[in-house]
């Protein structure tokens, strides 16, 4: 509850994005897209039968590698899908990009050529009113060894320091690129590794000379914004990557945290542990002043050890399609703030889609069989009322209709209530006084 109609006001404001207030950010990942994966996009890789895009290029040669993959950079996002992407009421997108896109090595099988096509993303969305985030999905040796760096296997980005070293020439190149006026400010944070699982001493050294790229080398306030290592966001309470000492977070630096349910040993986890683990996590991130860094949570899905992939249609499976509704809405409620001056401050799901439209990992077909709201950023589209620890209601009565509605669009009355409904108690009281106001 907030202290005063004053405060559940300016809260209220801050929420809605008026009042030149910065907004909740719901926005999607582009995943698949300028860094290829095997589950996303399996027609890529059929043919060879490799796991990763290092080796797909070498099995294909350049030629035949680049001329495969400007096929789909061209077409499998389009202006299109960032109109959709709008349309849905997300208000931004993350975007991963390969180092290999900007610093290429003679011996390096892989093709460059995504660049332009990043480029015209975020030239898309400036005219659309979406911001990017853009991370770096591959590093030189990858920082992790798993597909989504180019390259599986062994963990090689801390092995040297020219690794090091070429990661931070493409942060610059990147930084310099979209602080450009030409851009408008679209991007708003850089993200120099995503998912690094090396030592934490190594990681924090990189990630002191990463800060001093991205803040030092731009005026237009692109936040530096690194990931947690799968720490969780509280051990980097006060984190500054120039001073061990600090007592509070950086200025213009934001924390990633990627919180998925689909990876053992979550997987063993129930319907309702999981709901209560997430509701944990968004009472660990409410309270205010914590000194845990801005908070986004650059990855989420629907996939858990109880759906898994899906072996059933949801189209087809209205039990399938209420848990998805649940923990959609309860992950949003857990991942934005429910009051001012806390950690969290947003979203980004992953993904926006797959090639086959994966039902737990597709944020298109999710709105188009009613488990994801229609729109968002409008509250009358959600089922679920919040509660004031920033949790779900799950005693709250819901089934999802017991045929989906395949055009993608939908109504309040279906499912949904009403704003003032979805408001917490004290803010539908705000709500009352803003209307008297306007």
């Amino acid at each position: 509850m907030m202290g005063s109609f004053k405060s559940g006001l300016a809260w209220l404001l801050f929420a809605s994005g008026m009042g030149g207030a910065e907004a909740i950010i719901r926005g999607v990942n582009l995943g698949g897209w300028l860094v290829t994966e095997p589950w996303m996009t399996p027609s890529l890789f059929n043919a060879t039968a490799t796991e990763d895009e290092w080796h797909l290029c070498n099995v294909l040669g350049k030629q035949q590698c680049l001329q495969t993959l400007q096929q789909h950079w061209s077409t499998f996002y389009t202006r299109d899908d960032f109109v959709q992407i709008k349309a849905a009421g997300l208000t931004g997108v993350r975007v991963g990009l390969g180092y290999w896109a900007v610093d290429l090595l003679d011996y390096e099988p892989y093709v460059s050529g995504q660049y332009p096509y990043l480029i015209q993303a975020v030239q898309w969305c400036k005219e659309l009113g979406l911001t990017v985030f853009i991370d770096l999905h591959g590093a030189p040796g990858s920082q992790n060894g798993w597909e989504e760096t180019g390259l599986v296997g062994a963990i090689g980005f801390p092995d040297n320091q020219s690794n090091a070293d070429r990661t931070l020439h493409v942060l610059r190149n990147l930084t310099t690129e979209f602080q450009k006026p030409i851009y408008g400010g679209v991007v708003t944070n850089i993200e120099p590794l995503n998912e690094p699982i090396f030592a934490d001493a190594q990681l924090k050294a990189f990630y002191t000379q990463a800060a001093n790229v991205i803040i030092a080398s731009n005026t237009s306030g692109v936040n530096f914004t690194y990931h947690d290592a799968f720490y969780n966001p509280p051990p980097w309470k006060n984190y500054d990557p120039n001073n061990v000492n600090a007592v509070v977070p950086a200025a213009r630096t934001t924390l990633d945290t990627h919180q998925f349910w689909a990876f053992p040993p979550l997987t063993n986890l129930t319907t309702t542990q999981i709901l209560e683990r997430i509701c944990q996590y968004a009472q660990t991130m409410d309270p205010a002043n914590s000194h845990i860094p801005p908070t986004l949570v650059g990855e989420w899905s629907l996939s858990t050890g109880y759906t898994a992939n899906s072996t059933t249609d949801a189209s087809q499976d209205q039990a399938k399609r209420t848990w998805f509704r649940t923990l959609f809405e309860a992950q949003n409620a857990a991942y934005t703030p429910n009051g001012p001056n806390q950690a969290s401050i947003g979203w980004y799901f992953w993904a926006w889609k797959t090639e086959y439209d994966i039902d737990a990992w597709s944020f298109r077909k999710g709105i188009q069989y009613q488990y994801i709201p229609s729109n968002v950023s409008n509250m009358s589209t959600y089922a679920f009322p919040i509660l004031d620890n920033g949790c779900i209601n799950t005693n709250f009565s819901y089934t999802a209709p017991a045929s989906s509605n395949a055009s993608g669009t939908s109504t309040s009355s279906a499912f949904g209530l009403s704003a003032t409904q979805w408001l917490q108690p004290g803010l539908a009281v705000a709500m009352v006084g803003l209307v008297g106001l306007l």
